[in-house]
């Protein structure tokens, strides 16, 4: 359908944020380079999808990683407090400290990298985890072969526009089907609007009325990203007004109905 132009203006501090963010992926980087091939040896992928849920990656590593993280921001603590914040975490208590919080995600996602590496390398066929080219068509498209974690960012590749799931958290990429809703499915036309914003050239939120779910598309060939973590990162405005879109939207048919 034809894109519907909103009036979003953007208020972050974007700049700021990802000169924080910037420091931290180099830390990221780094340890990728010096610790990366023993931590390797260490992993041990599942013969089916998920291949190396988050659950499974190994505590040492994310440790480790994590210290890295506080050490470059200032804020290191012991080791053994890192530990109990984990465990306290995989018991459900979520409560930290918001910067802390978010290098212990790059840490995961840091190791999750690596577990993405390795499939990549061993070349797992397609088949076995693309739904549409396997026995399994009702498969959640949106949740990552790898890490097992949910991911609503698609990215339509050159030269053709071929349509991938991007995963925020370990950078593993899998193909989907071109058109239709990535939570449900529907290839009803009518049925799915794409939102988009002229301060985002290149971005579309895509919003299914058959489901109510929405999802974000980069055009890859219109749009080049390095980083597309960051690059949903900085345009998580878009979510966040797509949402009060939905809203408004179920609003107004609450009012007719």
């Amino acid at each position: 359908m034809t894109a519907k132009k909103s009036k979003l203006v953007v208020t972050e501090n974007v700049e700021q944020a990802y000169q924080k963010y910037r420091q931290l992926k180099l830390e990221v980087d780094d340890w990728l380079r010096e610790r990366g091939s023993y931590w390797l040896a260490s992993l041990s992928l599942n013969e089916e999808s998920p291949y190396l849920p988050i659950v499974d990656l190994p505590q040492d590593a994310i440790i480790e990683l994590w210290q890295r993280l506080n050490i470059s921001a200032k804020a290191e603590i012991a080791d053994s407090t890192l530990r109990e914040m984990w465990e306290q975490l995989n018991l459900g208590k979520t409560a930290m400290d918001p910067e802390m919080a978010t290098r212990l995600q790059m840490a995961v996602s840091g190791v999750a990298k690596l577990a993405s590496q390795t499939v990549n390398e061993k070349g797992v066929p397609e088949q076995k985890y693309n739904p549409r080219a396997s026995e399994s068509p009702g498969k959640n498209v949106v949740v990552c072969p790898v890490c097992d974690e949910i991911s609503t960012l698609a990215v339509l590749i050159e030269p053709d526009g071929k349509r991938m799931m991007h995963c925020t958290t370990c950078n593993f990429e899998w193909p989907v089907q071109r058109t239709g809703c990535l939570f449900c499915g529907s290839e009803d036309s009518k049925k799915l609007l794409y939102l988009d914003n002229e301060a985002f050239p290149g971005i579309e939120m895509g919003v299914c009325e058959v489901c109510g779910q929405y999802f974000k598309e980069i055009d890859g060939r219109r749009l080049y990203a390095a980083d597309y973590f960051w690059e949903d990162m900085r345009t998580l405005s878009l979510n966040y007004a797509t949402e009060r879109w939905i809203e408004e939207q179920v609003r107004k048919d609450n009012q007719i109905n």
